[in-house]
């Protein structure tokens, strides 16, 4: 059995909090993204929506903590040779980027959506913000996030190559 260190059990400790932080974080948008599929009421919708958007900056701070921790323990025990390590941060940076791109354009238009204008006439009728509400993409997404974390899980475990 390989030999730890104490800094590098600190180092691996930095990453599992950054890991727990993200999940905790990113936890109440997917919360809010299963949530909002039943939801109608317009102005509940929009605190949904703010709700989730508060969490984004702990998240994003998390995911920062999450990755200093990996790129240093990948620098600590030499792990940059294996193509595990890439495949880990490749999944990760894309699907930072799908949701980014995908994710977040669908959101913004939800929020839109329950935007009253200054007439007093919802941006989209009820109808709209219906199908909108009922389409497939948060569940895919979630479904795909888990499957992210899942899969680098693996790889940090077994290392496979």
């Amino acid at each position: 059995m390989l030999a730890l260190s104490l800094d590098y059990r600190w180092i691996v400790f930095i990453h599992i909090v950054g890991v727990l932080g993200f999940v905790m974080f990113h936890g109440v948008s997917v919360m809010v993204a299963l949530r909002l599929r039943k939801e109608r009421d317009r102005t509940r919708i929009a605190e949904l929506m703010q709700f989730s958007g508060s969490s984004v900056v702990g998240m994003y701070a998390s995911l920062l903590v999450l990755l200093i921790g990996g790129v240093w323990a990948g620098f600590k025990l030499d792990w940059w040779k294996y193509a595990w390590i890439w495949v880990a941060l490749g999944i990760l940076v894309f699907m930072i980027g799908e949701m980014r791109a995908v994710a977040r354009p669908y959101y913004q238009r939800v929020k839109e959506a329950v935007e009253v204008r200054p007439s007093g006439v919802p941006r989209r009728s009820d109808e709209e913000l219906d199908q909108m509400l009922r389409s497939p993409l948060p569940m895919v997404n979630a479904a795909a996030g888990f499957a992210t974390l899942l899969f680098i899980t693996w790889l940090m475990i077994y290392k496979p190559w």
